[in-house]
């Protein structure tokens, strides 16, 4: 990817994000997206299919800053000694949300965070899964509780981005923690 289409694909990604502040991402038309961007149609086409495709960018985005923070070695060893406390893992969690709370307020309020809950998941996996083992926490048990603790994160984080929790990221790490804790001890 050259330098110009780069640009014109982080123009249009900040106009998403400019315009999904006043209006849900169903009703944005291409024309307000190039207008916002400052760009033609022909260049939107020749960088996205259609507005979702701009809204999973920014998702991956903020998925792939997720895993460039999160050391898999640094969390497991973590975990594994201080009693199924996944505290590193959710302190990157916060620090990535929390450096960004305006895009991350948008990309979870937007309707279709199915594919960020799938990537929490995914991310929860390899560290949990010796915490399972050492508990004797079947496979199934273990699918389950992803799903559980990824879609609990997701709803508390949400909640935190609209101030509907106050608490500061110190409280958020903690908290989320032990709620994560608790799921796998029991």
């Amino acid at each position: 990817m050259d330098r110009r289409q780069k640009r014109s694909r982080k123009v249009i990604c900040d106009a998403l994000l400019l315009l999904m502040r006043d209006k849900p991402i169903e009703e944005i038309t291409i024309r307000e997206l190039t207008d916002a961007a400052d760009v033609n149609r022909k260049t939107f086409y020749n960088n996205y299919s259609s507005i979702m495709d701009v809204k999973y960018e920014l998702e991956d985005n903020l998925v792939q800053l997720l895993f460039s923070l999160v050391n898999a070695d640094t969390i497991e060893g973590k975990i594994t000694e201080a009693d199924l406390n996944p505290g590193l893992f959710v302190h990157h969690l916060i620090k990535v949300i929390d450096n960004d709370r305006a895009k991350a307020r948008i990309i979870f309020d937007s309707g279709e965070s199915t594919i960020l809950l799938k990537h929490l998941r995914d991310l929860l996996n390899p560290y949990l899964r010796p915490l399972a083992n050492e508990h004797k926490i079947s496979e199934s048990e273990l699918e389950y509780s992803l799903y559980f603790i990824a879609s609990g994160t997701m709803s508390v984080l949400k909640a935190w981005l609209h101030d509907e929790i106050t608490a500061r990221p110190s409280e958020m790490e903690t908290i989320i923690a032990t709620l994560i804790r608790k799921v796998l001890r029991n």
